[in-house]
């Protein structure tokens, strides 16, 4: 049953209001402003029939504060006066009022009143409701969406970024280097004779082999160098702001980690044989020639070394 605050200071007028509410509201009297104010934000009503012209507190003042606390700024009031000027009038809504009706009033009036305030107000709880399952909803798709891409990006076995982030970043570094000319190298690793880990300790050991050099190359380059697994054994590590040099380096660095590592899987050791591709990114070719350029380089590469890691 929908709860009503009928505030006047005259006991008779909020006997005869809450006889013409009848038994389809909860009548809730207060005879001035601040006992208005106590019980609305105790506990709040559904809805306040509320007199303009009270003694003390009177009711522009009790609507103006209870339409700046958060408990009780939703709660409809609909003035009670006497008075019909227009300018009173419009004080009543600037306070927050959203009705007003003048005594004398039909009993048949004020109860259409009241229940379309009600409706509105149930209205908009519910909108609220949906609006709040709507932005959970919201969330939820945005959380979804950012796991998807991170899913479609990421190589599921190293958990290194894959192929096709690789590319869009690069994409994005080449425009940057248009915008701002300068440096870039691209490194392509191969892990030799990897076939031949897989047909003699099986592909669980093939995956161990993957995921440990993915974190030694990983943790071997700076913040600003993006390493991806380009497929099956590859790797593919992009340098930004570094030449050809400065690729070598960075190159030998890792080198140096790997055959600093111990490989072994189910008590064996590992001997494996990581080459590097090294070129310095060529603003005149495209993306893919530049990675052509790094295969040759590796191939090249492949048929120099000999000695395993």
């Amino acid at each position: 049953m929908p709860r009503i605050l009928i505030v006047d200071d005259s006991p008779l007028n909020l006997k005869i209001i809450s006889r013409l509410l009848g038994d389809d509201y909860e009548a809730i009297v207060a005879e001035n402003g601040q006992t208005a104010i106590d019980i609305a934000t105790q506990t709040p009503p559904d809805l306040i029939l509320l007199d303009v012209l009270m003694p003390g507190m009177d009711g522009l003042a009790v609507c103006k504060f209870l339409k700046n606390q958060s408990s009780t700024a939703e709660i409809p009031i609909i003035f009670i006066t006497v008075v019909s000027d227009s300018k009173d009038i419009v004080k009543a809504f600037e306070a927050g009022g959203q009705d007003y009706i003048t005594k004398p009033f039909c009993s048949l009036e004020l109860r259409a009143r009241i229940k379309t305030h009600l409706d509105l107000k149930a209205s908009r709880e519910v909108l609220q409701v949906y609006a709040k399952q709507l932005e959970g909803k919201n969330r939820e798709l945005s959380e979804t969406l950012v796991k998807l891409e991170a899913m479609a990006t990421t190589d599921y076995l190293t958990n290194i970024p894959n192929r096709r982030y690789v590319m869009g970043w690069l994409h994005h570094e080449v425009m940057r280097l248009q915008r701002n000319p300068g440096t870039m190298a691209i490194i392509l690793a191969d892990i030799k004779h990897f076939k031949r880990i897989n047909d003699t300790f099986g592909h669980d050991c093939g995956d161990y082999v993957l995921k440990e050099i993915a974190k030694i190359m990983r943790g071997n380059i700076r913040d600003q160098d993006v390493i991806a697994r380009w497929g099956g054994d590859e790797f593919l590590l992009v340098l930004p702001v570094t030449d050809l040099a400065g690729a070598h380096i960075a190159a030998e660095k890792i080198k140096l980690a790997l055959e600093a590592a111990k490989f072994c899987y189910e008590e064996s050791k590992l001997a494996l044989t990581v080459t590097f591709g090294v070129v310095q990114f060529d603003p005149q070719l495209d993306i893919d020639a530049n990675i052509r350029r790094a295969d040759e380089a590796l191939y090249q590469q492949k048929g120099a070394c000999r000695h395993p890691m």
